[in-house]
């Protein structure tokens, strides 16, 4: 029997799970194998992600600049902040505004309220004027005195109202400084375990 005959024996004859012959390097499979290492690696790149994505998406919300992705921005006037606990540099929970759409449609009816109430005498107690305001969360406040104006971004139709505050782009800067450094450490865990399973 030649050596070539006995080589291909050997590769019949051997059963799955067998020791293989010299020169065969065991537990190496074709493809990439993920191991253990790779998973925790690739976990923590999809955990940093999702961070990142949040944090960049409060930071863009608070600056002003959701209006370049499609988000409805709006100045808002009349301001009343009922929080008078707030120290200079401070945020306000929740402010209340007139958009300027708003201030027409409650100036009109002011004044229809005014006119009818000319008339009480002939058509009786008129209807009480009714006003609308918007309530706006993240407000920068002086402590004071309420602002003039306030602009503030809606994230979804009919949603609330976020004022373009430092407060709300220093609340964004965690999670987005916090992602990218997770991203990073898993982009590290995978190629890590990557170089240690090629050794």
């Amino acid at each position: 029997m030649t050596a070539a005959q006995a080589g291909d024996g050997d590769k019949q004859g051997r059963e799955p799970g067998a020791v293989p012959g010299p020169g065969r390097t065991p537990g190496r499979t074709p493809g990439v194998r993920w191991d253990r290492g790779r998973l925790k690696g690739a976990w923590l790149v999809l955990v940093g992600t999702v961070l990142f994505a949040l944090g960049a998406f409060i930071v863009v919300t608070g600056t002003g600049l959701s209006g370049v992705f499609g988000m409805r921005v709006e100045t808002f006037g009349r301001i009343t902040c009922h929080d008078t606990r707030a120290e200079k540099g401070q945020t306000v929970w929740h402010c209340f505004g007139q958009s300027p759409a708003q201030q027409r449609a409650n100036d009109a009816e002011k004044a229809r309220a005014a006119r009818e109430a000319l008339r009480v005498h002939v058509d009786g107690m008129p209807k009480r004027a009714e006003t609308g305001r918007t309530r706006i969360t993240f407000a920068d406040h002086d402590g004071k005195n309420d602002p003039e104006t306030i602009t503030a971004t809606q994230v979804f139709e009919g949603g609330r109202w976020y004022a373009h505050s430092g407060t709300l782009v220093g609340y964004g800067m965690v999670p987005l400084l916090l992602g990218a450094g997770t991203a990073a450490w898993g982009v590290y865990r995978v190629r890590e375990a990557g170089g240690w399973r090629g050794r």
